[in-house]
């Protein structure tokens, strides 16, 4: 997986842009009446990156009914709705702006970032947990195994989620 994003990353056409780097729906405000989008915060994780750390994170954290947390693997699967929502109203903003390599990898970002939140639980439990607070012993394993079957489900359904993206983009 990361050979395949170094052969994107030094692309003219795959460009740093301004990225929020924690895109949990914890940090939108919202309006208790309306559900519309007020503002986005937690600012301080603004820097630039690349499309895919957002738009990867929104997979990561939505695309899933339960919490990365959940142990009982078999509830870990994609909710496709969920996944169509956040391609168009991604799509509906972003569809002119994004370059052809960055619309090309639009569901390679949410298998990087689980991927690379998957490695990061499994480091932090191999290391001791020193990065991420647990409340039990095996908490980031079980977190780790948690990514891995999200990514295994992102995959095992990548024709039909990149059907999705396909007809967003026409």
């Amino acid at each position: 997986m990361l050979d395949y994003y170094e052969s994107y990353s030094h692309r003219e056409d795959f460009p740093d842009r301004v990225m929020h780097h924690d895109t949990k729906i914890s940090n939108v405000l919202l309006n208790a009446e309306t559900f519309a989008g007020i503002c986005v915060i937690d600012l301080d994780t603004i820097m630039p990156g690349k499309f895919i750390s957002d738009l990867g994170d929104m997979m990561r954290t939505y695309l899933c009914a339960f919490s990365e947390n959940e142990k009982d693997l078999s509830k870990i699967k994609i909710r496709l709705p969920y996944f169509e929502a956040m391609v168009k109203g991604y799509l509906s903003e972003m569809k002119n702006i994004l370059t052809e390599t960055e619309k090309e990898l639009i569901l390679f970002s949410g298998k990087y970032i689980i991927y690379m939140q998957a490695l990061r639980f499994l480091t932090d439990f191999l290391n001791g947990d020193i990065y991420y607070p647990t409340a039990y012993p095996i908490q980031n394993l079980d977190r780790a195994k948690n990514q891995f079957k999200l990514l295994h489900e992102l995959t095992v359904n990548e024709k039909e989620l990149q059907d999705i993206i396909e007809e967003h983009l026409a």
